[in-house]
């Protein structure tokens, strides 16, 4: 087995392992799977966007970063609330994440169509980041994002009235995400139709 099928499969590997666990977002699993479908290619992380309210201490550092809550959706108003009355930390912020995929690829040019259908379908941040002698990495990004600072130094910043009024925009922006992820789904069945028309009739 040359070094390339070691990799695919030890990253099929722990995918399945974390869709065993429930740690996989479903509205991710739908383009993992074609993904994966896909002799020269394989998914290595991936989230399919979310509305979180992340805890953090005053200087952001990741190792004391974790999820107060966490949704791969659009918010209720109740849940965003519920969130924010039972917060007692020190740094809390509403955040939404974009979709983002990691996939390696065995050849450059299939790197390349995938990038470019990523473009086609509106993702306008997708590239190669790596390129080594037996496989090539890419990256997909949305760009549907933002951040609220909710609490600071273990106050709130904002009262229950201002906070209910983030719900429409998180979700607005998580909309325009989902709609993104489907485009993306779209077009690269279609290149993947195209390459491998055995595979997707």
């Amino acid at each position: 087995m040359d070094l390339w099928q070691v990799y695919r499969e030890k990253h099929l590997k722990r995918l399945e392992e974390a869709l065993k666990r429930g740690e996989v977002d479903p509205p991710a699993v739908p383009l993992l799977e074609i993904v994966n479908r896909v002799p020269d290619a394989v998914s290595t992380s991936s989230c399919s966007g979310r509305v979180v309210l992340l805890e953090t201490d005053v200087e952001e550092r990741k190792r004391e970063s974790a999820f107060h809550r966490k949704w791969h959706r659009p918010v209720t108003t109740e849940e965003l609330l519920e969130g924010f009355r039972s917060f007692s930390g020190e740094v809390l912020w509403l955040k939404m994440d974009p979709l983002i995929f990691h996939v390696a690829t065995r050849t450059l040019d299939l790197a390349r169509e995938m990038v470019s259908a990523a473009r086609e379908a509106g993702i306008k941040v997708a590239g190669i980041q790596v390129i080594d002698p037996w496989k090539v990495n890419v990256e997909v990004r949305g760009i549907d994002q933002m951040a609220v600072p909710l609490y600071w130094k273990g106050e709130p910043l904002l009262d229950e009235e201002h906070v209910r009024r983030f719900v429409p925009i998180v979700n607005r922006k998580m909309l325009k995400n989902q709609r993104r992820l489907e485009k993306l789904y779209d077009s690269w069945y279609k290149l993947f139709n195209e390459l491998y028309p055995d595979l997707f009739p």
